[in-house]
């Protein structure tokens, strides 16, 4: 498991009624965008922000073997402005045939 946080606000804004859904284990999609940026959209593809470009870099080789593609809200923590949502990306083994 890769531990990291979103970056950005996306378009939906940190309203607390449009991100009343975002919970603890909410299963949010990671989209590659080059090489080192990894866009983080919620299930309907509405984009929330990014990975870190230091995780994004690592991340990104995982997602085109096929051993990454989501992540899941590890936490969320209120904080001035806009909340802080840590995220718990687990990596799976690659499972295409040899």
């Amino acid at each position: 498991m890769i531990e990291s946080f979103l970056l950005g606000t996306g378009s939906i804004g940190w309203d607390p009624v449009s991100l009343s859904w975002l919970r603890v284990g909410a299963c949010l999609d990671l989209c590659p965008r080059g090489r080192s940026r990894v866009e983080v959209r919620s299930p309907d593809g509405r984009p929330l922000g990014w990975l870190p470009s230091e995780d994004a870099q690592a991340i990104t080789g995982l997602i085109h073997s096929g051993a990454v593609r989501t992540a899941r809200v590890r936490g969320v923590i209120p904080a001035f402005g806009r909340a802080r949502v840590q995220l718990a990306i687990e990596v799976q083994e690659d499972r295409r045939p040899q």
